[in-house]
């Protein structure tokens, strides 16, 4: 089979004196940074090179070289130089990207230089202690040790069969904290801190907000303590409506969505799934102006334990013509499983999302288009975050959640679902909140003071102050704390939340209903996505809602009843006997390459969306077959 390894390696680097523009020198040499360590990074974390400490090393190389060239303050004072005598708009555009991109990462000092690099040395390091941890349960039946990824443990604590089964699960999960807190991450919270110390910032978390949102540690949980203010008295309702048992860590998930999510499978068969993106995507009206999309959805030993979308190579019009992006985004579904359907259909639209976003941004620059500072993390959210939403509309469910066989999904189970999803809408907000402030607490604790039980501790005490109880997932369990690139992210996913609240009330508003709804995709690249990182994430909202960003329409959705909820579902399954099905070929403009790491699947390449989605369900099937 074709390798699926990406791109060729990447040029050499543009010598900037023999340019005349410095702002295409900036993008050409960056671009050349950025395809090196996004294709070492791809190879690490899906594991396709047989010595994953190799691999490690030459993505932790790659990361250091870009980061030195961002760093740079010579590079900086070039760029403000040079905009003093631009001449063109597209210059000045580019330039002042340029000059907001190197703000976020230049670091004036040597000695932070240094520690910027000892901290990538460390993340490396942790991050292979982790990959090699022998993770696992114990079987509850037979008292043997059974070997699990995070994924494989987190499925089963969402649907396991049996109380005892999803404790073994909940405490392999739990075993990651212990073991991380053991191997190099209370000395990786110390050096970040220093450097975020160093750099003007209160401590490593309010120093890395400032950088990637423009808000302070302040302003974001101001948000989120209004969030947490209300949704108090519904998380209380629904604790006092739970038994003892069912408020167990192990079970309270379970006690949600567990049996949905059994009763839900049939109509999200995983050999369906990128047929279903593509066919509502192609509904909304989405496109992804001729990028290449990399899709790997199958978990395998010394794959990455979550799914993530990246890029390669960004989108951005060079000399008036558009370079179109690579994008590749990853699942980690168990075909054969219950759930890795509809974990699967998650993704796609969550990462697809993502890719969408970085796909359609058309600036005069590669800075506008890439990930990180200072791309706003939780307005990247937004995208992905809004589009999955919509797996969980009555009406989507009701058009697109079929058998294998073609039966469409049953009125009655779409409300079951709404109503268990309901039931705990506001406790699972304050859950993935716990994840934030858990992780400001570390990062808040003196360095004397920073001991493993201390840290347990303080999470621990989080945990109990916003949802009653230890946590279901353990917060050390969650990768994005000891990545380098995602540490002191955790809480854009909640600001995200917030931004679809705003975004789904605004488009319900002005077209009454979002399933198959031409109109979305293009709105959102005018409003959205075109920019890339030119704005702030209230700025965006408030480009397409004219409202600025806010708690309110998050905690008012996650204070509806069940019976307020369900009456809505009835309305807009009623509605889509007025909206025309998608019944067209699925055309995204891109080429899609389905992958399991270095294997091809399909593509579209040589065929059709159709044809490409007909072989990927037969490898699925074939791959459930064989156990």
């Amino acid at each position: 089979m074709p390798s699926a390894r990406g791109l060729d390696p990447p040029p050499t680097l543009i010598d900037s004196a023999a340019m005349t523009e410095l702002h295409r020198a900036l993008s050409l040499e960056y671009e050349a940074l950025h395809i090196a360590k996004e294709n070492a990074f791809w190879t690490a974390k899906m594991g396709l090179d047989a010595d994953a400490d190799a691999a490690g090393a030459r993505f932790d190389h790659e990361e250091k070289t870009l980061s030195g060239w961002l760093q740079s303050p010579a590079r900086l004072a070039e760029a403000r130089d040079a905009l003093a005598v631009a001449k063109s708009e597209d210059e000045r555009i580019a330039l002042q990207g340029w000059i907001q991109t190197l703000e976020a990462h230049t670091i004036e000092s040597s000695e932070g230089s240094a520690l910027a690099a000892t901290i990538i040395d460390m993340e490396g390091a942790l991050a292979r202690k982790r990959d090699s941890m022998k993770l696992g349960y114990v079987d509850p039946t037979s008292g043997e040790f059974v070997l699990a990824s995070s994924v494989k443990l987190g499925t089963m604590l969402a649907s396991g069969e049996t109380s005892e089964l999803r404790e073994a699960a909940w405490r392999g999960l739990r075993s990651i904290e212990d073991h991380v807190l053991t191997h190099g991450y209370l000395e990786l919270v110390k050096a970040r801190n220093r450097l975020g110390r160093m750099l003007g910032g209160e401590d490593f978390y309010d120093w890395k907000v400032r950088r990637v949102e423009g808000m302070s540690k302040a302003e974001i949980f101001a948000l989120l303590d209004t969030l947490m203010d209300k949704t108090e008295e519904r998380h209380q309702s629904t604790l006092a409506s739970m038994s003892a048992s069912e408020r167990e860590p192990w079970n309270f998930r379970y006690a949600i969505s567990g049996d949905m999510t059994k009763e839900m499978d049939p109509y999200f068969p995983f050999a369906k799934a990128v047929e279903r993106w593509g066919k509502s995507f192609a509904a909304l009206g989405i496109e992804y102006a001729g990028a290449t999309l990399v899709l790997d959805l199958v978990d395998r030993e010394g794959k990455y334990p979550n799914g993530f979308c990246h890029m390669p190579v960004p989108a951005w019009r060079d000399q008036g013509s558009l370079k179109p992006a690579e994008i590749h985004f990853t699942a980690n579904a168990i075909p054969g499983m219950l759930g890795s359907g509809q974990r699967a259909s998650a993704t796609l639209f969550h990462e697809g999302g993502h890719a969408a976003h970085f796909a359609n941004i058309d600036m005069p620059a590669p800075c506008f288009s890439q990930e990180f500072a200072p791309t706003s993390a939780a307005f990247a959210e937004v995208q992905s975050m809004f589009l999955d939403s919509l797996l969980e509309d009555a009406d989507w469910q009701a058009r697109y959640a079929h058998t294998s066989s073609g039966e469409a999904i049953a009125f009655p189970i779409i409300e079951r679902g709404l109503r268990a999803r309901q039931r705990g809408e506001a406790s699972n907000l304050r859950a993935m909140s716990a994840i934030c402030y858990a992780e400001r607490a570390i990062y808040e604790i003196p360095d004397d003071e920073l001991t493993a039980e201390r840290v347990l501790a303080e999470i621990r005490a989080v945990e109990n102050r916003l949802l009653g109880a230890d946590a279901g997932r353990p917060a050390l369990s969650v990768p994005h704390l000891l990545s380098g690139e995602a540490s002191a992210y955790y809480h854009s996913y909640v600001l995200a939340l917030m931004g679809v609240a705003q975004t789904r009330d605004f488009f319900l508003e002005r077209d009454a209903h979002l399933v198959d709804n031409p109109k979305i995709g293009p709105e959102l690249r005018r409003a959205y996505w075109q920019p890339g990182n030119s704005k702030r994430l209230p700025e965006f909202i408030a480009a397409l809602t004219g409202h600025t960003l806010s708690a309110d329409a998050l905690a008012r959705a996650a204070a509806m009843s069940g019976d307020q909820v369900v009456a809505d579902a009835r309305q807009s399954v009623a509605r889509l006997e007025s909206i025309a099905p998608f019944t067209g070929e699925v055309k995204l403009d891109c080429t899609i390459r389905i992958v399991d790491g270095n294997e091809l699947i399909a593509s579209n390449e040589d065929s059709s969306f159709a044809e490409m989605c007909e072989r990927f369900a037969a490898w699925v099937e074939a791959r459930q077959n064989a156990g």
